[in-house]
């Protein structure tokens, strides 16, 4: 395998991996994983984070470069569960009403189930609803839609969903016939991937 066909692979695969910022824990697990197969010592840091030296022969002190990514993504967080059974989010880090409409995510419950739905503007149809064009804000009308059959509250607690359960978007990940690489969470995926490629170099 080329360097650059082992970066891709791991490219794809720590993209395959939900970390919205706070739940980063399956991702970094993941590539510590990957540096002990390539023979390295990693550690865990105790804020979740991977260390490793990749030139151990380099006197301690002496012309050291420390190279750092990040694996965390932007995601949300359920803030209130509606009236209808859909769900208000709030944003983590810098996620914009704006470009999440229409994405598929995942709601990651407390005791580890995992359920999908849909970010929607409250009421979509164009045909029926005078306000559809109206500015997007997760305080007011962007709601996550459960693909359960949901309808009060208290269906939705059944489930196991409850205030504080983390939300993931989709990547959308799609390499194109020409090589290309387009998904959400490049930034700043690329980039452990690419010190992963480097560690094997």
């Amino acid at each position: 395998m080329t360097q650059m066909e082992y970066l891709k692979q791991q490219l794809l695969a720590v993209l395959a991996i939900d970390s919205p910022t706070g739940h980063t824990a399956a991702a970094a697990q993941y590539v510590l994983g990957q540096y002990r197969a390539l023979g390295f010592s990693p550690v865990l840091t105790n804020k979740g984070g991977v260390l490793v030296c990749v030139n151990e022969g380099c006197p301690s002190g002496e012309g050291g470069l420390l190279l750092e990514a990040h694996l965390d993504t932007l995601g949300a967080m359920v803030r209130h569960i509606k009236d209808n059974g859909s769900l208000m989010i709030t944003p983590i880090g810098g996620l914009n009403a704006n470009n999440v409409e229409t994405s598929n995510v995942e709601i990651i419950t407390k005791f580890d189930g995992k359920y999908s739905g849909t970010i929607q503007v409250e009421n979509a149809s164009v045909h029926v609803n005078p306000e559809v064009n109206a500015p997007r804000s997760f305080d007011t009308n962007i709601e996550v839609l459960i693909d359960e059959d949901v309808h009060c509250p208290e269906d939705v607690r059944k489930l196991g969903i409850e205030v504080g359960d983390f939300v993931t978007l989709d990547p959308r990940t799609v390499v194109t016939s020409s090589g290309y690489i387009k998904s959400r969470f490049l930034d700043d995926k690329v980039c452990c991937a690419i010190l992963l490629a480097y560690a094997k170099y």
